[in-house]
């Protein structure tokens, strides 16, 4: 295929700069593809020598224990990996099994390296176009693999993630999938920052090709420099992996909560988890962790709540790289518009409701006529927290 070709039809079938959030099953997030990057005969970066097991090796680990907390704690949500062994997939071949599943999510895993072995720190990557020299280094190395394959002249045709026109045409494909794509991300590099302690170099964009390609919100992860040998030490430790896979765990449990505005897990309906043989499906106590109980599904009866002094609710209908104006016609008629701004992102939403019910009613109004997976959010005093927050003041 001529990927130039289909850039050029790309921009001008996708000349609306909204981002809207949409999704194949609307309220509910059933199904997510785990990506362990590389495997086979591409290891990956080989780090600094001192262990035996690479990047592709530390991917699969973290994968697989990703994967086994999804099923352990969810049993309507199904766990699609592009691979659960040493063997080499062809990146395409990557992207089809995600768009042929229809999946809701796509999450790939890697381990970053680097000529400086002081780097350090973990990214999480969005499709989008980047100037930054590092952001394009990276997605050059992880897109290398290209060449292990055959004939991928012919299969990658056009594909040039440091080219502008490539890039662009790629970034309006994702308009409809990138808010919850730069949502997800937001709440792994969270996870990793205040739960494991880790360094966090945040969110960026760059052109992955397993990203780019996959028609649902996707991020690429990257766990921390195998070249560091701190980093390389904890993410070959059995500790490490189970620290950073249950991080991801919760970022996901936590997007899946926004998106259906309730927490359908076993841990949340109080039920007891499935034994396993393997003992790193427990969910592991966290380096430095607040005390916490695990969140509840949220009560929805009209007899618990109550209206609160400045707290509202809205509706999250898209995000944008560019400002847009606030006018209906950029919201398929809707008035009642505001706007957050999120690093380099700003996030629109609709409605304002001081009522919990009307703003949940609103919530389905929207995503029956256009909106695809918009979901309810909260704000306290001008401020984002979460329903489970709100629930608790309402009370």
């Amino acid at each position: 295929m001529n990927y130039k070709y289909l850039v050029s039809i790309l921009i001008v079938a996708l000349v609306p700069t909204m981002l809207f959030a949409q999704s194949a099953t609307g309220y509910q997030l059933r199904s997510v593809i785990i990506d362990a990057g590389h495997g086979g005969k591409d290891p990956g970066a080989i780090g600094t020598g001192r262990h035996t097991d690479t990047e592709a090796d530390v991917a699969l680990a973290v994968s697989l224990k990703l994967r086994n907390y999804i099923l352990k704690f969810y049993d309507n949500v199904e766990v699609i990996m592009t691979r659960d062994t040493d063997e080499f997939i062809e990146l395409r071949q990557r992207t089809k099994v995600a768009n042929d599943a229809k999946a809701d999510l796509f999450i790939s895993i890697h381990c970053n390296t680097n000529g400086n072995s002081s780097a350090s720190g973990t990214e999480t990557y969005v499709i989008g176009v980047s100037k930054e020299k590092s952001n394009l280094e990276v997605a050059k190395r992880e897109n290398q693999v290209i060449t292990l394959e055959d004939n991928y002249e012919e299969h990658y045709e056009g594909f040039d993630p440091s080219a502008p026109e490539t890039m662009v045409g790629l970034s309006m494909m994702h308009q409809t999938y990138l808010g919850n794509s730069i949502l997800l991300a937001d709440l792994v590099q969270k996870q990793f920052s205040e739960r494991v302690g880790r360094k966090s170099r945040g969110v960026k964009q760059a052109g992955y090709w397993v990203i780019s390609y996959t028609m649902m919100p996707s991020v690429l992860i990257e766990l921390g420099f195998i070249s560091n040998r701190a980093e390389e030490d904890f993410l070959n430790s059995e500790k490490g992996q189970v620290y950073m896979a249950s991080a991801i765990y919760r970022a996901f449990k936590e997007y899946k909560i926004k998106l259906e505005g309730v927490d359908n897990s076993k841990e949340a309906k109080g039920k007891q988890a499935p034994k396993s043989e393997k003992t790193e499906t427990k969910t592991p106590p966290v380096p430095n962790a607040p005390k916490t109980t695990p969140v509840a599904g949220l009560d929805i009866s009209k007899e618990t709540r109550s209206v609160v002094a400045d707290l509202e609710y809205r509706v999250q209908v898209g995000t944008s790289t560019k400002k847009l104006e606030l006018k209906s016609y950029n919201f398929k008629g809707h008035g009642n518009i505001s706007m957050n701004k999120n690093g380099k992102h700003y996030v629109y939403y609709l409605g304002r409701y001081s009522d919990f019910y009307k703003g949940l009613e609103f919530q389905r109004k929207l995503w029956e006529e256009a909106f695809k997976d918009c979901f309810l959010v909260a704000f306290y005093k001008g401020k984002e927290i979460s329903l489970k927050e709100a629930e608790s003041l309402s009370k």
